[in-house]
Order: C-alpha cells, then sequence, then structure tokens
C-alpha cells in the first residue's frame, strides 16, 4: 500500500460545493473500516483525520460507510462542502494524504511547486 496519494477536490454533482471522495480497500487497510468514527483536527496547516476504533470517543464529526458501486459493496469516507471551505481547500485544489494505521493527514500541494526545495 502507498503510504502516499495526491488528489484533487472536485465538485458535487448538483452544485458547486467542493467534495474529497475517499473510497477504497486503501482505507480498511489502515484502519479507517465501515462503521468507525473518524476524528477531524486542523493542525500545521494540514487536516488529520484519525480513525477512533476503541469507540470510546463521541466528538467525532464523521463515520466510515459502505456504498455499492457495481453492485458491490465499497468503503468509503466522503469529506465536503463547508468542512473543506473551512480548512481553506477549494474545487481544483491539490491535495497529499500522507497515510499511516488510523491516521490520514491532508495537506494542499501547491500547483507551481514540481520539486522539494534544497537547502
Amino acid at each position: 500500500m502507498q503510504a502516499f496519494k495526491e488528489l484533487i477536490i472536485q465538485k458535487t454533482a448538483n452544485s458547486f460545493f467542493a467534495q474529497l471522495p475517499l473510497q477504497g480497500r486503501w482505507l480498511e487497510e489502515i484502519g479507517f473500516t465501515v462503521g468507525v468514527a473518524v476524528n477531524v483536527v486542523f493542525t500545521d496547516s494540514c487536516l488529520v483525520l484519525t480513525a477512533d476504533t476503541t469507540g470510546e470517543n463521541h466528538s467525532c464529526m464523521l463515520v466510515v460507510e459502505s456504498r455499492f458501486v457495481r453492485n458491490r459493496p465499497r468503503t468509503q469516507l466522503l469529506l465536503n462542502g463547508f468542512l473543506l471551505k473551512r480548512y481553506g481547500l477549494n474545487v481544483g485544489d491539490r491535495v497529499g494524504l500522507h497515510l499511516s494505521p488510523n491516521k490520514i493527514q491532508i495537506s494542499k500541494i501547491n500547483r507551481f511547486t514540481t520539486e522539494q526545495p534544497t537547502a
């Protein structure tokens, strides 16, 4: 499994609201299984999603769900609307997902920077 993914913020089908659908087996591989509560925190200019596998935290903002795609269930976590806007993510923005067990860090990627700065 990759430890990094790059995605683009999309618009919803019926409006201009931003959405970032996270879906696929890779979610389950890092601990985001169906029914797990997800805590959302904004720190150091990145959005951090943490899977609450203990079930003790009741201050979650999202829940991992299952959606049928081509008659097969697919694990999905959908970030949309005001949640993305609140953290400065808009339609067309490129974001990087840094993946680790029970954690996804989402940060905006500057489209004009193609390589890491050198010291």
